[in-house]
């Protein structure tokens, strides 16, 4: 139910290769900028590609699910005299293909933030939540801002996606029965915390790992932004996720 509230060291050298400090310093800069700006570009990219996946799920292949749907509807009514076990099987394929046509859509629906466009923040993530919800039975608490603001859509669409990862990790792996999900906008920061009672998890030892792609991902993404994002936890505890977005009013 969703409640909602208002290395290794190397060994020595026996040659020595005079260089300026100054200027490995700077071309490092250089390599890291460059990183940043391919990293920025790989985020955009992949946002693209999933709108077109999306849109080809929702627009091509759940409408040809649809057709077939319709041709079992209209061979079941050309036959009124066919045995019965014949119209159970047509029936029982019309079933399946409602099912499948129903499992495409949310496929689509996840691929892409589609009511993040069309509806905006805060609806995108009533629905996620309670999709969230009916997946994966533990209960859920969304607290939004009193005054709904409208969102840049680049800040909207960076939030979903941290709300979209937190949540999916919860669901996975944290043994939790309680999410609290809580956007905030103050004069000049988003901020949206995810919160969970599950068996949390050592930082320390999460850091050391080099293989935290869902983590590196949402610092990717609140970094290209100027943002900040950060986890809190200790094993038993749960989880806090904060992640906070510098942004402007629009102009009265």
């Amino acid at each position: 139910m969703v409640q909602e509230n208002s290395t290794k060291p190397l060994g020595s050298m026996t040659d020595t290769i005079p260089c300026d400090s100054s200027s490995v310093d700077s071309g490092h800069d250089r390599n890291r900028e460059e990183l940043r700006m391919l990293a920025g570009k790989l985020l955009t990219v992949q946002d693209e590609e999933r709108r077109r996946i999306s849109r080809d799920l929702h627009d091509d292949v759940n409408q040809r699910l649809g057709a077939i749907g319709l041709q079992l509807d209209s061979l079941c009514r050309d036959l009124p005299n066919s045995p019965a076990t014949i119209r159970r099987r047509i029936r029982s394929i019309r079933q399946h293909v409602n099912q499948l046509s129903d499992d495409v859509r949310q496929l689509a629906y996840r691929f892409h933030q589609t009511s993040v466009d069309d509806l905006g923040l805060i609806v995108a993530l009533q629905r996620y939540i309670a999709d969230f919800v009916k997946r994966t039975g533990l209960k859920a608490r969304f607290t939004k801002p009193r005054v709904p603001e409208p969102i840049p859509l680049r800040l909207a669409t960076c939030l979903y996606r941290i709300a979209q990862e937190s949540l999916g990790n919860i669901g996975l792996h944290a043994k939790a029965s309680q999410v609290d999900i809580e956007l905030s906008i103050t004069q000049d920061t988003i901020i949206l915390i995810t919160r969970d009672n599950g068996i949390g998890m050592d930082l320390a030892e999460i850091r050391k790992r080099t293989s935290g792609l869902g983590m590196l991902s949402m610092q990717e993404r609140v970094r290209l932004l100027n943002g900040t994002i950060e986890w809190r936890s200790t094993p038993g505890k749960g989880t806090d996720i904060i992640a906070r977005l510098p942004w402007s009013r629009e102009p009265q």
